[in-house]
This record gives C-alpha cells, sequence and structure tokens, in this order.
C-alpha cells in the first residue's frame, strides 16, 4: 500500500488517501519518493487553469488524458524501486538515486524520441499536470529515459526542484545568453532584470551569474518588498519595488532610474498584462524579452519600432531532458545554492498549497516521505 494526496474535484480540499502500490507500467518503473517539490502550477491544476486574456481561460479539465481523481506533483525525487517487463534500464539499477524529468510527451514521435518532448506536439503525458505524480510514495514513470541520476555533490531536496523551478529558470537564462552575449560586446555593462523573484525567479538569479557573461548586472523587480529582500540576499545585485497602483510611465521611469543604462534582456517570472508594458517600456535596442510566467492577460507591442529598434519577443517554457541534464550537472558541478527551502510532511499538502495561492511560500516548499 502506499499514501497518496489526491485533486479529487477542482477548487476543493485535497484529500490524503492509502492505496495499492503502482505496478511498474511495461517498459517503465516505479520510483519510491523521497522528495516532492510544490510549484504554483499545481495551484493552476487545483484551480483548472488560468486565465489567457481577452475572455479566455486554459482548462486541465480539457486536456486529452486528463481526469480526476489526480495526484498531482511534478518535482519528484526518490530512488528506483521496480522496473516493468522488457525494460531496457539503460544506466539507472534498482536503488538508484534519481529525479524524475516529469515532460513527457507522446512517446511516439521524433522529439519525444530524442529527449525533446518538450517539442511535442501531444498529447502531452506530464507527470504531475495530466498524470498522476509526486505526492506519492511511489509514482510511476513510463519509460526510463525520464530517470536521471542524481550527481554526486547534490542533495536530494535540490534535485527534485529542479525538475521544473529550476530548469524553467535554466531555460530562460539560456534563451536571453546568445543576445546577451552579442550585445556585451557592444556595452560597457549589460543589464537583466528579473521580474517575480520567488521560487524560479531566484534560481534565475543564481543561474545568470553562472552561465551570463562575467559583469552581467542581475536586477529583481516585485511588488512585495520582502521578496525583494530575498532576492538581494540570494545574489542579485540590484532591486526595484513596483507599485501596484502606479501606472506603466512611473513604473518604467522607476526602472530606468535604476537601470541607468535600460534593460538588455528582461525573464518575467510573472507575464501579465502591466509586466509586459512595463519590460516593453525598458528594454533597449536589440534587447529580448522572455516570458515565462502564466498570470494572464494580453500585451500590445509598436510594431514600426519594434522592427527598426530590432527587438526579440519569446516564449519560455521548460526544456528539454539535454537541458536538465546539464543543469544538474552545473548546479551539482559549481555547488550553486537552491532558493530558501521549506521542508513539510505529505500531510500538510493542502495547508501548503493554499499558502502557495496566497504568496506566502518564501522560495520553494518541498514534501519530504520514505525518509531513510
Amino acid at each position: 500500500m502506499r499514501r497518496s494526496v489526491k485533486l479529487v474535484a477542482f477548487n476543493e480540499p485535497l484529500e490524503m488517501v492509502e492505496e495499492p502500490m503502482p505496478d511498474p507500467p511495461a517498459g517503465g518503473a516505479v520510483v519510491k519518493v523521497v522528495y516532492a517539490g510544490m510549484c504554483h502550477t499545481d495551484v493552476h491544476v487545483w484551480q483548472d487553469g488560468f486565465y489567457l486574456g481577452e475572455g479566455k481561460h486554459f482548462r486541465y479539465s480539457e486536456r486529452p488524458g486528463f481526469t480526476l481523481p489526480i495526484i498531482m506533483g511534478h518535482e519528484t525525487s526518490g530512488t528506483v524501486y521496480s522496473f516493468g517487463g522488457d525494460v531496457d534500464p539503460g544506466d539507472v539499477k534498482v536503488g538508484d538515486n534519481v529525479v524524475v524529468y516529469p515532460w513527457v510527451g507522446c512517446e511516439n514521435c521524433q522529439a519525444c524520441a530524442t529527449g525533446n518532448a518538450n517539442y511535442c506536439k501531444g498529447p502531452l503525458k506530464y507527470i504531475g499536470p495530466v498524470v498522476d505524480g509526486g505526492y506519492s510514495e511511489y509514482v510511476s514513470v513510463p519509460h526510463p529515459r525520464y530517470l536521471v541520476k542524481v550527481p554526486e555533490g547534490l542533495s536530494m531536496d535540490v534535485a527534485a526542484v529542479l525538475a521544473c523551478g529550476g530548469l524553467t529558470a535554466y531555460n530562460g537564462v539560456t534563451t536571453v545568453q546568445p543576445t546577451v552575449e552579442k550585445l556585451s560586446k557592444f556595452r560597457e555593462r549589460c543589464t537583466l532584470l528579473i521580474v517575480g523573484p520567488g521560487g524560479l525567479g531566484l534560481w534565475a538569479v543564481k543561474l545568470a551569474k553562472h552561465v551570463l557573461p562575467q559583469g552581467t548586472r542581475v536586477v529583481c523587480a516585485d511588488v512585495d518588498a520582502a521578496k525583494l529582500k530575498i532576492a538581494k540576499d540570494n545574489g542579485c545585485d540590484d532591486i526595484i519595488l513596483w507599485d501596484r497602483e502606479a501606472d506603466v510611465a512611473t513604473t518604467v521611469a522607476a526602472t530606468r532610474a535604476v537601470c541607468t543604462d535600460g534593460v538588455d534582456a528582461a525573464i518575467d517570472f510573472v507575464n501579465s498584462s502591466k509586466t509586459f508594458a512595463n519590460i516593453q517600456g525598458c528594454l533597449e535596442k536589440c534587447g529580448i524579452h522572455a516570458v515565462v510566467g502564466l498570470f494572464g492577460g494580453g500585451g500590445t507591442i509598436p510594431l514600426p519600432t519594434f522592427a527598426l529598434q530590432q527587438k526579440q519577443v519569446v516564449g519560455v517554457h521548460v526544456g528539454g531532458l539535454h537541458q536538465f541534464r546539464e543543469l544538474l550537472d552545473l548546479v551539482a558541478r559549481k555547488q550553486i545554492p537552491a532558493p530558501p527551502l521549506e521542508h513539510h510532511p505529505l500531510e500538510h499538502t493542502w495547508d501548503v498549497l493554499q499558502a502557495l495561492q496566497a504568496g506566502k511560500v518564501e522560495g520553494r516548499a518541498v514534501f519530504h516521505m520514505n525518509k531513510t
């Protein structure tokens, strides 16, 4: 038997259940979970989606393969418990410490076969958001390729939160990296603006210091002074407290007062209509604006000047399996410290989900189980 926390009905309390152990899928594996991280995507799943703008909504209940009840949790580390029949385990074996790459695609296309499921057109089988995930003592994984050994020197709790929050932040930083490297040849110093230094934004601060050219200035903006203090404590060079009530012109002026040479690259982990407009007002010629967050809304761009100034706007989601391996190696090799981690027992999942929705989680929350 295993204990699991299930979403039984949208916008209702999660339920702890005891149920039979999962059998390993044919060609797949079962992982004995040690840590499971909580991400804001879990809030979106619990709410059945998010607002897209212009009166439109994304609904998890409309995704192919999604059914209730579901076990959420897509940031999972643990030990390999068993394999299904006729499986080639690759470089992993029973008892190995692994972190689960949860971004599983259709498994029938070239993107999936080459470890680039983030390019798969679907139907997607994401572990946690679409099929049963890690808020359980055991989780099924459809293929050993999605089990990545935890490198020596990397703790299991940090490995877990790299699977989504860390990987998305890494993809954001590496997406703006070529632009920053190019502009750094012509600028005295480039500036990266990170909007929303929560769990993902703090990872971006830390990773930017190791990935972007030396001397790149990292500035964080948010409407929460407490989050900005944490960002400063975690390595960002400067902070800007945005006023929720201020108009765009006022916010842009306040940002430019700190970023005196403008913003060469921005990663928006909020991605609302207002943050989009704020960043566009600060972005320098040839700058890049990476949109990551799912707050919702729409944005407008003055098309002629956008072309004349050679700016870019690019969407960033999770990264591929190869990027995930790169990230694990980088964090372990450079001993990059994680953002603040809150540790909780599995029984507290519902309470932590409510705290995360209310913006009361500082850094990242992880649940521990099967600890030895």
